[in-house]
């Protein structure tokens, strides 16, 4: 981690170098990444899972947008303050994001779509169990995989048109997982 900001710092003052000669990336002179001796390539980075960070802009993002504290974290306090003047107060006005590809989340309705369609594994893994249990097909029923199908009413999940233990409590919890285990004992 030292060594990595170690070298983010070389490459701020070859930034900083490059771009005090005053030039502007107007196409009349070497742009700001090319003045600072990168390729277009090396502008982004990622110093964790969930993180982009723009060395140009001074910038870090996570599945919100713009994010102050890792700004500040990476890039120290002025760029922190200079995003901050940049996007206000309420900078988290829009409430969707893309997880991944193919996958739009929205954290007010607390749901994941995929490919039009309410999703509930990207549900699950970005909200948790509760709002994962409202992703229903239009049966009633809960498919939280291929070739498993829960009921909400019982509080039983089938793999392989078989009652499962393990995939009941993924879906229900522990409770739901204790009752099935007790019936299928009977």
């Amino acid at each position: 981690m030292a060594r990595m900001r170690a070298l983010w710092a070389g490459g701020f003052v070859l930034l900083a170098a490059g771009c005090m000669d005053g030039s502007t990336d107007s196409g009349w002179g070497p742009s700001p990444m090319a003045a600072a001796g990168w390729e277009e390539r090396e502008r982004w980075v990622s110093p964790r899972p969930g993180v982009r960070c723009d060395r140009l802009a001074r910038v870090c993002y996570d599945r919100g947008g713009p994010e102050l504290s890792l700004t500040r974290e990476y890039f120290g306090r002025s760029a922190a303050e200079d995003l901050e003047d940049r996007i206000g107060g309420n900078w988290r006005t829009d409430t969707r994001y893309n997880p991944k590809e193919g996958v739009r989340c929205d954290v007010e309705d607390q749901l994941c779509i995929k490919r039009g369609e309410p999703d509930y594994k990207n549900t699950r893994q970005q909200f948790g169990r509760k709002p994962a249990l409202a992703v229903t097909e239009p049966d009633g029923t809960i498919r939280p995989g291929r070739r498993t199908v829960c009921d909400p009413i019982g509080q039983v999940c089938e793999k392989n048109d078989r009652p499962s233990v393990d995939r009941t409590r993924y879906v229900f919890g522990d409770r739901a997982a204790r009752n099935l285990k007790s019936q299928l004992r009977d």
